[in-house]
């Protein structure tokens, strides 16, 4: 099965870090100015974990 991208809303800040490296996953909420998951991969490939690694603020993991 799968992992799922989780973005923990609590921590993100905004920088739009995550929607920049990989905009096919990730955007940023116009209403929040929090990142939001755009769309579940099919399989986590090495470049969303570095996508992952990249948050400032650790607000992404994998469930």
């Amino acid at each position: 099965m799968t992992k799922k991208i989780v973005i923990n809303q609590d921590k993100c800040i905004g920088c739009n870090t995550c929607p920049l490296l990989d905009p096919n996953h990730f955007e940023l909420d116009q209403n929040t100015y929090k990142a939001k998951v755009k769309k579940q991969p099919e399989k986590i490939t090495d470049d969303i974990q570095n996508t992952i690694a990249s948050c400032p603020v650790g607000a992404i993991t994998l469930e």
